[in-house]
């Protein structure tokens, strides 16, 4: 992917607000250091520090993005290869046991070991998108990869629940709705969303009541609506369920 741009598209603005391309592949440096150290620290029973959530997140990650501006194109995308291969082979050898085994994550706290995985995987296929999108290039995300992603990109909404509701102009203890999201491009793919009591979750299966419906033309529309590059998905129903419903989610 970065190994496609040259030196004059290295400092093109992407459509993450602080980060140019070059940045890009500084993030995903950074993570891949973050997560070698992380499986290093499950091996050696290091301990752990509590985690710091997820509203930093952005800011921290960033910053740390950014870190990485001194050095060269070239040694830049060489340090990322390696400990990119490094992490990959950690992900290779682990099995049915360890893909199940406990990992410190700074920032959600212990995941099991094949959410890093999925993580990386989130972060390739959607900054991809933002590569290519820096770039003028035909933008895509890997249809495979976006079909895998559906159920995890719910569990990123979870994470990124606004419990504060600063978004909203009601309380959150006020709101209670149920929407029904459809996924096209995968076979009777409908999925519940509920919000009630100041508590998000996220269910398989059509809603039984619901107040508004979502449509997202496939995962790819989906992932990159749950990582907050649009508002994707065509929506029906009461329109004040479908506003809040676009405003309960803070942005990472």
């Amino acid at each position: 992917m970065l190994l496609e741009a040259d030196d004059t598209q290295w400092e093109r603005q992407t459509p993450c607000e602080e980060w140019q391309v070059r940045d890009l592949a500084g993030h995903l440096l950074d993570v891949a250091a973050s997560y070698l150290g992380y499986f290093r620290m499950a091996r050696e029973g290091y301990p752990t520090e509590d985690p710091h959530g997820m509203r930093c997140y952005a800011d921290e990650l960033g910053e740390a993005g950014l870190a990485f501006r001194a050095l060269s194109r070239h040694e830049l995308v060489a340090r990322l290869q390696a400990l990119s291969d490094e992490l990959f082979g950690q992900f290779r050898v682990l099995d049915e046991e360890g893909w199940l085994s406990p990992i410190p994550h700074k920032y959600v706290g212990p995941v099991p070991a094949f959410m890093m995985v999925t993580f990386q995987l989130m972060d390739y296929a959607v900054h991809t998108w933002d590569f290519q999108k820096a770039l003028g290039k035909p933008t895509q995300i890997n249809p495979e990869a976006a079909d895998i992603l559906v159920p995890f990109m719910f569990g990123l909404k979870a994470i990124c629940f606004d419990d504060e509701a600063k978004a909203l102009d009601v309380s959150l203890n006020d709101v209670n709705l149920e929407v029904q999201v459809e996924i096209g491009g995968r076979s009777d793919d409908v999925w519940t969303v509920t919000v009630k009591d100041g508590t998000y979750s996220f269910a398989p299966g059509p809603a039984a009541n619901a107040q508004a419906i979502v449509r997202y033309q496939d995962p790819a529309e989906f992932a990159l609506d749950a990582y907050q590059r649009f508002a994707g998905g065509e929506a029906s129903g009461d329109e004040k369920t479908i506003a809040q419903f676009r405003n309960l989610f803070f942005t990472i």
